[in-house]
């Protein structure tokens, strides 16, 4: 797949130009060409790991209780083994705007690949809104779990476990599966593609691809009977899984300690969402006994 971009000459007009190549000729890596754009990062510019004591601390030790177990996924879709010079799936979206992609999640599955099956079936993020209506692309039945690649151990005592393709987390009594997904998400946002291709800055990096953001606004149909749903796929992310797996990792830590510390405290942290896909407008919920205070 040939990349190019756009640059401005001395008399203000767009020429093409031909990005650095950072692979190699035949390469499938995601991003193969220099571009300028800096990635935006999950957690956002201030995430730092919690100090080596912190699971060990009474604070936290004496107050948690387990309760259910979730595992996070990281997943790639495609056929790029199949066709190399044709990629599709979220391969093939990443290819054309130079961006490493991946659907970031948890489930309470024991085997994280019953849910790889479930986002087959429902061809995750298969969908986008075209010039002239919804448009579907292939390779989003093709979802994987890929590894993770944290970059250290879970703090000492911690109750979690980085496995290859799965950080595994017993979660704090009082605390949900889905609450638990949901600030998960929140954490994840500033890295979000829909989020940031949206942006001035996304939205420059698209036009130096000479690509339409929309294409990136990926979309998932749900088939509920006799009619359809179509909501916004809000699990893809902007990650390198040997770069972030180690932030990924920290970001798992901050929400089970924040739950449990808050909580001894009588201050549980009242984390909530409204349905974005919904048309609702995004706001975070506050905790009602603090702003009373």
């Amino acid at each position: 797949m040939k990349i190019m971009m756009t640059m401005t000459n001395s008399d203000g007009h767009a020429i093409p130009a031909t990005p650095r190549r950072i692979r190699e000729e035949g390469s499938t890596a995601a991003v193969t060409h220099y571009v300028e754009t800096r990635w935006p990062a999950i957690g956002g510019k201030d995430l730092a790991p919690l100090p080596e004591h912190t699971f060990l601390d009474p604070e936290f030790a004496e107050a948690y209780q387990p309760g259910h177990v979730a595992y996070v996924y990281v997943a790639g879709s495609g056929d790029t083994l199949k066709a190399p010079d044709q990629p599709t799936g979220l391969h093939g979206l990443a290819r054309r705007f130079a961006l490493p992609l991946f659907k970031i999640s948890a489930t309470a599955s024991e085997n994280a690949l019953a849910r790889i099956e479930d986002i087959n079936l429902e061809r995750y993020a298969g969908m986008y809104e075209a010039e002239s209506g919804l448009a579907c692309d292939p390779g989003y039945d093709n979802w994987r779990l890929v590894l993770i690649h944290p970059s250290r151990k879970p703090i000492p005592g911690a109750p979690i476990d980085a496995r290859p393709r799965v950080i595994r987390v017993v979660l704090p009594q009082g605390l949900s599966l889905i609450t638990f997904e949901k600030e998960l998400h929140e954490r994840l946002s500033p890295a979000a593609l829909g989020r940031w291709i949206s942006s001035p800055t996304g939205r420059k990096h698209c036009a130096d691809l000479g690509l339409d953001p929309r294409e990136a606004m990926r979309l998932t149909g749900y088939n509920t009977g006799e009619a359809e749903r179509v909501s916004r796929a809000d699990e893809l992310y902007v990650f390198k899984p040997r770069r972030d797996g180690g932030r990924l990792l920290t970001i798992v830590e901050h929400i089970v300690h924040d739950f449990v510390v808050r909580d001894a405290a009588a201050d549980r942290p009242a984390w909530g969402w409204v349905a974005l896909n919904q048309g609702y407008k995004a706001q975070r919920l506050i905790n009602t006994t603090t702003a009373t205070k």
